[in-house]
Formats: structure tokens, C-alpha cells, sequence
């Protein structure tokens, strides 16, 4: 056979064969269209936060409204701007100062509908103590102040309305702690770093603290235990901000003293 042919036969043959199986191999991958990058990045929306009735740490509001929280609680502001002001208005009042003590701590500064400012305490038919607020009535606003005071271990709240202050009360749920605050993560943190077992290898680390004792976990500790009831932080040692922890150490900031310090066990 001429070997012109049968080359020219091998190309056609080659040819049909793979358009045939290209085209049995087309498939779609998928149907989603693409769309061009906006111009300008999204605008961020501010997340709210509210402090559920039954107490606890606040919650993120149900996405469904971006301006109220739920029927069940007031609608809450964190505030940052006017904090300085309030906290100086607030710790020069000598009811104020009666309730906090000598030592004592400020926690956060919230917005609330003024007449729902205070806490108050519904008992439930289980017996357990659970926060409530009642329905708004009126459309002024006043600032919550949330101190601890570790001179009578309980939390404080100082409701201020037009820069005065208009009542102070001790949280009336048994065994309630707040969130822990910016100024206790950082005593803590300063407590532990200077304790004799870790000392000399958490200079140079990252340390992080976290309240090991909110409402919720309180009925686990052994009621004997050191620093039952008291304000409890948790802190850790890492080389980097979100590396493993390496160190450990409990420390009560109630009794200014470390419990417990050491290596963390595990992977170092």
C-alpha cells in the first residue's frame, strides 16, 4: 500500500476518533454564572449584640432584624466613645464606691431602654433564678455600667441617664459573673507570668486568659475547691497568638493569687 495513503488514512482515523471522544467527554461543569467583581468592596454592617434573660455571655441578635433584639430583651449598644466620662462620673459616687469597695474592676458599658435598665430576678418553677426584663415603655435610654467587685465578689451595675448617675444595684442572680473584661485579661495574665513555676519560660509567649467560672459551669466545681465561687481567669502561654498553648496557669483574681501553674500536657 502507497505509504502516503496509509498515512493520510491514520491522520483521518486519528482525527475521528478523538472528535469523537472530545465530544462524548464535553460535559458541562457547571451552570453558575459568572459574575465581575463589584467596583467596591461591601460595606460592613455592625454586629449587635443582647444579653439573654436567662443571663449568661451576650449573643449575636437574630439576623432577621438588624436594629431590635428578640421580644424578650432590650435592645443593647456596646458603647466605647462616652465610656472614659461615665466610668469617672460613675466611681465618684460614694453609693457607687459602697458597692465596689476597694477592689474592683469594670467590665463593659452598655445602652439600654432606661427603664429597663436594672436587673431584675424571675424565679421559675424549677427553682432556678433566671434575668428578666420588662417591656419597654418609654423611648429614653440610659448607659449600664457592669463592674466586679472583688471585695464582695459580685457583679455591680450603675445605670446612668443625661450623665448622672440614677441607681447602683449588686446583681441579683446567685453565682452570676459577667464576661471577663479587658483590665482582668490583662492582670491575670501579669499574675500568672510572674509565678515562680513558669516564670522564667513565659516571659517571651503570648499569653490569653478566659473566665473558667460563668453561671452556666459553676455547679461542676467541687464546693470546696480553691477558688469556688470566686472570680476564676484560665490563662495560656503560646509562642504565637494562635499556636498550641504551652503553659497554663488558673489564676483568682478575687484573692490575687495563682491556684495552679505549669507545662500543658500533650504536643509541645
Amino acid at each position: 500500500m502507497n505509504p502516503k495513503l496509509t498515512s493520510h488514512i491514520l491522520v483521518k482515523t486519528g482525527w475521528v476518533l478523538g472528535s469523537f471522544f472530545l465530544g462524548c467527554s464535553s460535559v458541562e461543569l457547571t451552570k453558575i454564572p459568572k459574575k465581575p467583581l463589584p467596583a467596591q468592596p461591601p460595606q460592613l454592617t455592625e454586629l449587635l449584640l443582647e444579653l439573654p434573660p436567662e443571663g449568661g455571655p451576650r449573643r449575636p441578635v437574630d439576623g432577621m432584624s438588624s436594629t431590635t433584639l428578640s421580644s424578650q430583651g432590650p435592645e443593647i449598644i456596646i458603647v466605647e466613645r462616652d465610656q472614659p466620662a461615665l466610668r469617672a462620673t460613675a466611681e465618684q459616687d460614694p453609693a457607687v464606691k459602697t458597692q465596689l469597695g476597694d477592689r474592683f474592676t469594670f467590665i463593659t458599658t452598655e445602652e439600654v431602654p432606661a427603664d429597663r435598665c436594672l436587673v431584675t430576678v424571675q424565679v421559675d418553677d424549677t427553682a432556678n433564678s433566671r434575668a428578666t426584663e420588662r417591656v419597654s415603655a418609654s423611648d429614653a435610654s440610659a448607659y449600664r455600667l457592669t463592674y466586679y467587685s472583688y471585695t464582695h465578689n459580685v457583679a455591680v451595675h450603675v445605670c446612668m441617664e443625661n450623665n448622672r448617675m440614677s441607681s447602683v444595684q449588686r446583681d441579683p442572680r446567685e453565682g452570676y459573673q459577667p464576661e471577663e473584661g479587658d483590665e482582668e485579661i490583662t492582670a491575670a495574665i501579669e499574675l500568672a507570668r510572674a509565678d515562680q513555676r513558669i516564670a522564667r519560660d513565659v516571659q517571651n509567649l503570648h499569653g490569653h486568659a478566659i473566665l473558667t467560672s460563668p453561671e452556666e459551669y459553676r455547679y461542676f466545681w467541687v464546693s470546696d475547691e480553691a477558688g469556688f465561687g470566686d472570680r476564676v481567669l484560665w490563662v495560656t502561654f503560646s509562642e504565637m497568638p494562635e499556636s498550641l498553648a504551652l503553659y497554663f496557669a488558673r489564676v483568682d483574681l478575687t484573692s490575687q493569687t495563682v491556684l495552679e501553674a505549669g507545662k500543658e500536657a500533650g504536643p509541645q
